[in-house]
């Protein structure tokens, strides 16, 4: 089969619209009508596999083309004549493959052994130097082969099932690592789960196995079609609806919704008298350990087709490489394979990282992606006068979430990808976090796009921008003119990291500057309140507890103040050393940049935007008006350096915080380093001891593993601050 250009485009623009005609619940009784559309969804439904399967490029995404598809049945579905022979609605099959109390006060489960994310990979070269690095460590030849059993990743939810005497015992969620919630009464209705499993014959008495709790793709469409049936919210993947199943408070409901457990490992075994067996006495290698759980009546990856024992990493890579083009055929929803060294003594001399078992990687597939049209680009300055684009898309869902805007960060990077008002765009959530547009689709052009042009002034003040040497921003030069950056600044020095007035958001900030009541930051301590109560939307009660945050504020740590006026490179953790080493804000106005320098963790950078900022913009004169008008510029005692107890658990350690954390405030979890004795850094140096690591840890969690850093997760940090009862 092969499209000419023509029809690419004609088929994209039809299932583009067939997809929002898909929308309409009521379907017209005109079966001559309905003949026509389905012939319309069959051609664009064929088109689209071809574009998926032969092409390797999708250009609709999951959603659409679910939507496009279920459309489909739905009308054939009201006569029998509507569905031909070539329909491919008959490719798919319709066969169907208590309160939570916990063991903690908290309601949890403690884990018997921890659990730890896994090292990601996402090409053949990580792959390849995954087991380099396991032969260097281990001292062996890299000619050797090592053995290694390849699993699917399961996009599902991650379980931990306790067998205790044969019985099913208890069961947890994965939580933050080392205690998850209690789902023993839904556990136990899952039907691919063993109520009883003779562990005894292996002298076993309790043994704890780590599985993930799976939707198949069939029984999720069927679900979604249900929800839509009686007009309910559909999932938005399989995940979401397992996830959601079995945290439910009614077993029957969980049981109800075919959910499966697929068990891919033994964690931890005990004998009779409680004592740790070592597993790689009973099973030497991963591959035989899964096995005798298939023995025992779990349901696990199938040996030869989903899982695999690879003699070598380059068998590893060629097996990745097969599921990375068969996933969507799979019954399950996978996000990418799991590699582990496969003899269980290797696994043990090689050990774990912090954050990772050295003997296993995970290789990512390629991110969920969905084309959309691209139908404007915003200039938006930022409060330090940086523009940047952001693309204005035809609201589009990748990986489950809806997405409108993109960034598309500088100039080069939208000269890179020739992107045009107009085009049709590849949408990518990278990592399953961040969107990006990957690419434009030319070849789908009509002519009518427009050519981006980067402006040349400041879109909210008109100054002519500048580029500073060095660097790929656009930047507004009118620093204390130019409106879109005071707003900015407002908004930033209001946020709850700076001076935390809660009820002074974007939306009052940006309504007084539209009236003149706020010209300088200090203005916001001289509202008037009577005039706030009679704004409409406002009211007496809205203007008093705008009153009260305002008041509260004017008591904050001066290190908070510091970092509110929003000054280049001086962030919280700077602001504090900073205000640690002072009496009063005003006496930086006497610092050199040297003298700041030789302040732990403060660079160049740093030092030259702080001097410049009292040189050029007053600083120290907003400081005196903000202090004359009751607010605290002085170093607070709990802003001082604190004697050091050695005994403390990170005394003379440094520490950083990245990404988000699974159960604590960024603020909260730095403030229990610094109680704990630590120093809270902002930078990844050789002089860092630990990096505590949350969700899309980023740019930071790769240097410090480059550098050999101890990056630890949250669970582990509780831990060692003897707040974790985790083994």
């Amino acid at each position: 089969m092969s499209y000419t250009e023509e029809d690419k485009k004609r088929l994209f623009a039809l299932s583009k619209s067939l997809f929002e005609l898909s929308k309409k619940e009521e379907l017209t009784a005109d079966l001559t009508v309905l003949a026509a559309t389905a012939a319309d969804l069959r051609a664009v439904i064929a088109f689209n596999d071809w574009r998926y399967y032969r092409m390797n490029e999708a250009i609709v995404s999951d959603f659409e083309y679910d939507s496009i598809f279920a459309f489909l049945k739905r009308i054939e579905a009201v006569d029998g004549s509507l569905q031909t022979a070539d329909s491919p609605t008959l490719r798919v099959s319709s066969d169907l493959n208590s309160d939570l109390k916990g063991e903690n006060a908290d309601g949890t489960i403690t884990h018997l052994s921890p659990m730890l994310s896994l090292e990601n990979s996402y090409n053949d070269l990580d792959l390849f130097e995954f087991d380099k690095r396991a032969k260097k460590l281990l001292q062996v030849d890299e000619n050797v082969d090592f053995a290694y059993c390849v699993e699917p990743k399961f996009d599902g939810g991650t379980i931990v099932v306790r067998y205790v005497g044969d019985q099913l015992r208890l069961s947890a969620t994965r939580g933050n690592g080392a205690a998850g919630e209690d789902i023993t009464a839904n556990a136990k209705v899952l039907a691919t789960l063993p109520l009883a499993a003779e562990f005894s014959r292996y002298g076993i008495a309790t043994a704890e196995l780590r599985g993930e709790v799976l939707m198949a793709k069939a029984v999720f469409e069927r679900l979604n079609e249900e929800r839509l049936r009686k007009s309910e919210t559909v999932f938005a993947n399989p995940r979401n609806a397992a996830t959601g199943a079995i945290r439910m408070k009614n077993p029957a409901e969980v049981a109800a919704r075919g959910l499966e457990v697929f068990i891919y490992q033994m964690s931890y075994a005990a004998d009779r008298e409680g004592k740790e067996i070592d597993l790689q006495l009973l099973f030497p290698t991963h591959s035989q350990t899964v096995d005798a759980l298939a023995g025992l009546g779990f349901k696990t990856p199938e040996d030869n087709t989903a899982r695999k024992t690879c003699k070598n990493i380059s068998e590893v890579v060629d097996f990745c490489r097969h599921w990375a083009g068969v996933r969507e055929s799979y019954n399950y929803e996978i996000d990418g394979m799991v590699i582990k060294l496969d003899d269980l003594a290797l696994q043990g001399r090689l050990g774990y990282t912090s954050h990772h078992p050295r003997w296993a990687a995970a290789f990512k597939f390629q991110a969920k992606q969905a084309t959309t049209y691209l139908d404007a680009i915003e200039f938006q300055v930022g409060r330090m006068g940086a523009i940047t684009p952001v693309a204005k898309i035809r609201p589009v869902e990748v990986a489950g979430v809806q997405i409108s805007s993109v960034s598309l960060h500088n100039a080069d990077l939208i000269q890179k990808k020739d992107l045009r008002i107009g085009d049709v765009v590849l949408v990518e959530r990278a990592a399953d976090v961040i969107p990006q547009i990957v690419q434009s689709l030319a070849e789908l052009r009509t002519g009518a796009e427009v050519v981006v042009v980067f402006p040349t002034h400041c879109p909210a003040c008109e100054a002519e921008l500048e580029r500073p040497e060095g660097e790929a921003v656009w930047r507004c030069p009118n620093t204390e003119g130019c409106p879109a950056q005071q707003v900015q600044k407002f908004i930033h020095f209001a946020s709850k990291d700076a001076m935390n007035i809660d009820g002074l958001g974007e939306s009052q900030i940006e309504r007084f500057y539209q009236l003149g009541w706020l010209k300088q930051l200090s203005d916001i301590y001289r509202l008037d309140y009577s005039k706030i109560a009679a704004l409409e939307g406002m009211g007496k009660r809205s203007a008093t507890n705008l009153e009260k945050a305002i008041e509260n504020s004017k008591q904050n740590p001066a290190s908070r103040l510091l970092y509110a006026f929003g000054i280049r490179h001086i962030g919280r953790t700077n602001s504090r050393n900073f205000v640690a080493n002072i009496d009063r804000l005003q006496d930086l106005a006497a610092w050199t940049a040297e003298q700041m320098m030789r302040l732990n963790d403060i660079g160049p950078k740093a030092a030259e935007q702080l001097t410049k900022a009292f040189a050029q913009y007053n600083i120290l004169g907003q400081l005196d008006e903000l202090e004359a008008l009751g607010v605290n510029t002085k170093t607070l005692d709990e802003e001082r350096p604190k004697a050091e107890n050695p005994n403390a658990p990170f005394s003379g350690k440094n520490v950083l915080f990245t990404g988000t954390l699974p159960t604590l405030k960024r603020d909260a979890a730095e403030e229990m380093a610094r109680q704990a004795g630590a120093k809270v850094v902002s930078t990844v140096s050789k002089s860092l001891h630990y990096l505590i690591a949350g969700e899309a840890a980023g740019s930071k969690l790769e240097k410090a593993q480059k550098l050999g850093i101890t990056v630890i997760t949250e669970a582990e940090f509780l831990g060692l601050l003897g707040g974790s009862s985790s083994k």
